[in-house]
């Protein structure tokens, strides 16, 4: 082989692998650097048809800002500091739900349209910010790896302080969604329903499906290998950790699936897939219209029923 041929190939080897490293960066890590290949992608992704989600989570939250929330301080495993928000009903309840928010939200993203669903049912809401997003620290994203195990930290702060006899509902969207799932056939007795919005199969399924949606095909495989590569050393995670499949197989509880029909961010098909996985009780809703966690947006009425159905068989 040519010496000018081996030089191109090397570069084109550094160049691979910078922008795997950048894309790891872009996904993994708290978004405190500049754009990269990665959040390029999702920028490709995304036509500005979310803005309406947007709108109608600015607007709840005034409501919840009214109110005000008790913010709660807890450690993770890790030494992280992590950030709670909680608000209790007017009159005493012992139900709760615990709600996990999507990847790069916080508290007041995907749950604000939920505080006040919850609250005039007379049950109280907690949510939180996940590890490395919001008030939390923490460098790494989990992709439902850590912040499942935190959200099951912060259901036992709520046990130890609320007593045993209390019934917890976790509601999760899009990566929250998946953090409930892997949560399944791990809940406290106290834990009786879970609701999983437009939940991945895995971070590796995910990851897939935006590359692939973007046009980048043949090359994935080998993007992913070198990104878990970086991630195992750096985040102290394998990303096939996050794969969700067995725990909602195994369910302790009933669980209901909610995808928008028209979700390519992270295709109704793993909503579908999960939904027929479960090993309890379940039923699956799905909004025609709908993309990535938008189902609450575009039928709200139909969607606050079918949780009325739910919770009110399984509650």
């Amino acid at each position: 082989m040519k010496k000018r041929t081996l030089i191109l190939l090397g570069a084109a080897g550094v160049g691979i692998g910078a922008a795997a490293v950048h894309s790891y960066l872009d996904l993994m890590y708290k978004q405190t650097i500049p754009k990269g290949p990665a959040a390029r992608i999702q920028e490709l992704t995304d036509n500005g048809d979310l803005q309406d989600l947007a709108d109608m989570c600015a607007e709840n939250m005034k409501w919840v800002d009214e109110k005000g929330l008790e913010i709660i301080d807890m450690k993770s495993d890790r030494g992280e500091n992590l950030k709670g928000y909680l608000l209790l009903c007017e009159n005493v309840s012992k139900t709760f739900c615990v709600f996990a928010h999507g990847y790069r939200a916080d508290h007041r993203g995907d749950p604000a349209n939920f505080y006040k669903y919850y609250y005039d049912k007379g049950i109280n809401f907690f949510a939180c910010d996940h590890t490395s997003a919001g008030a939390s620290e923490g460098d790494w994203v989990g992709f439902d790896y850590y912040e499942s195990q935190d959200l099951m930290k912060w259901v036992n702060y709520l046990i130890e302080r609320f007593g045993n006899d209390i019934k917890i509902i976790l509601h999760g969207v899009s990566m929250g969604g998946a953090t409930v799932c892997k949560m399944a056939s791990s809940v406290p007795e106290q834990v009786k329903v879970i609701v999983a919005d437009c939940p991945y199969t895995s971070a590796v399924d995910e990851f897939t499906a935006v590359a692939n949606s973007a046009g980048i095909k043949y090359t994935t495989p080998y993007l992913l290998s070198m990104i878990n590569f970086l991630n195992k050393r750096l985040a102290g995670y394998d990303l096939k950790d996050t794969d969700v499949r067995e725990s909602v197989k195994n369910s302790k509880v009933p669980m209901l699936f909610v995808h928008g029909g028209s979700d390519d961010f992270v295709p109704t098909r793993m909503g579908k897939e999960l939904f027929e996985l479960c090993g309890n009780e379940k039923d699956l809703f799905i909004v025609p219209p709908a993309l990535h966690a938008e189902s609450v947006v575009k039928d709200t009425e139909g969607y606050y029923k079918k949780l009325d159905e739910f919770l009110g068989k399984y509650l």
